[in-house]
């Protein structure tokens, strides 16, 4: 269903949002809890939120460099220079950019669990619940995943919310794009979360009602304590140090895709765009790529434009029209009989090549039927890769 670099990224914002931003957040409450400010419990923090915003700078750097990605969406991909110097320091930016966003929404996080645990829970519920509910209002809680049904509401609520809290904690910069936050929602989002985590510590010591909170264990005993003063100094520190970080990225991108952080245009009307706005067939086809209730009210346009050139590309067989594509396009809009059962074997090849992907063996034997099928003309369009 996808390419490799969206299983790569979808891989690494599992790994976030399940291991490494937990992982970062417990971190720091022990920290605060059992009062380790030694060397080792400090560079372990540091090194977790280092980790973490690598691995969410590399998930914008992917996208943004990647050619066909540039090419399908010129308007929101290349705002990474491309010499080799530049794009070296907007890496590094992008990773600081996670790494003091999460050691300073972990450290917050972390005091409004000590002051009690369902004060971080209803925080982020409501936050969490504000930004389904505006997705909801705008018509754009479908996600562009084209899994349909019952199935494609669930994959969209958990992406969504699984997208959401990565960005609370880490801010990746790819994640501004219509399809995910949405430029404006994402610049909104990362100032209340800087905001959130003052006001972490204004209700920790508003709590404690002392200037110096003391931090009790299990047995009520107390184990740490950490000054107002040293609390305010240190969030403001990492919130200002993100701020100038931000801000030397935005420098240092290409300047025409700033405006990207401020756009309010939805998921689906990028995804309508496609076709809408597209100079050519190729461009026009990546709207078949997308969920159907995306472009649900220019579906009878797609589907005219589609009958009306689907002989044409037989015959010419450009790249896009493949096995992968052919096998989107609904049974329905296919008049002719003949025509459709040849689709529908497509299909059924289809799932069965990917039910088979595991096994390097049963992969041969797929695209060797596939080649035998291709000779006798039943699977036009679809191009075999032979096998060494």
């Amino acid at each position: 269903m996808f390419d490799a670099k969206t299983e790569l990224a979808f891989t690494k914002c599992v790994e976030m949002v399940c291991e490494s931003i937990p992982g970062c957040l417990l971190q720091m409450y022990v920290v605060l809890k059992v009062g380790d400010t030694s060397t080792k419990a400090v560079t372990s923090v540091v090194i977790s939120a280092l980790t973490t915003g690598f691995a969410s700078g590399t998930i914008s750097y992917d996208y943004d460099t990647d050619p066909e990605n540039r090419k399908k969406s010129p308007d929101f991909y290349g705002y990474i220079p491309d010499e080799g110097i530049a794009r070296l320091l907007l890496l590094v930016f992008m990773t600081l950019n996670g790494a003091l966003l999460l050691v300073v929404r972990a450290f917050s996080a972390a005091l409004l669990m000590l002051v009690n645990k369902r004060y971080l829970a209803i925080y982020m519920a409501g936050d969490m619940a504000l930004y389904l509910l505006q997705k909801v209002a705008r018509g754009d809680f479908h996600y562009w995943v084209p899994v349909d049904g019952v199935g494609g509401l669930c994959m969209s609520l958990v992406v969504r919310v699984m997208v959401k809290t990565i960005v609370d904690f880490t801010g990746v910069i790819q994640f501004r794009g219509d399809a995910e936050l949405g430029g404006l929602y994402w610049t909104v989002n990362m100032l209340l979360a800087l905001l959130a985590s003052f006001g972490s510590v204004f209700v920790y010591y508003a709590d404690n009602e002392e200037e110096v909170a003391l931090i009790k264990t299990d047995d009520n005993s107390a184990a740490f304590e950490i000054e107002e003063r040293v609390a305010w100094t240190l969030v403001g520190s990492l919130s200002g140090g993100w701020v100038v970080v931000f801000g030397v990225f935005l420098l240092l991108m290409k300047k025409e895709y700033r405006l990207t952080f401020v756009t309010t245009t939805t998921g689906k009307a990028r995804t309508m765009d496609y076709f809408v706005k597209g100079a050519n067939d190729e461009l026009k086809s990546k709207v078949m790529e997308n969920n159907k209730a995306q472009w649900q009210t220019i579906r009878e346009d797609v589907k005219e434009w589609v009958q009306a050139n689907w002989w044409r590309w037989k015959e010419e067989k450009p790249d896009w029209f493949d096995l992968a594509w052919q096998s989107k396009v609904p049974e329905e809009w296919i008049t002719d009989v003949k025509e459709r059962a040849r689709l529908d074997k497509a299909r059924r090849y289809r799932e069965n090549m990917g039910a088979r992907r595991g096994s390097v063996k049963r992969l041969v034997e797929v695209f060797t039927r596939a080649e035998e099928e291709v000779r006798e003309g039943d699977l036009v369009g679809v191009r075999v890769v032979p096998v060494a």
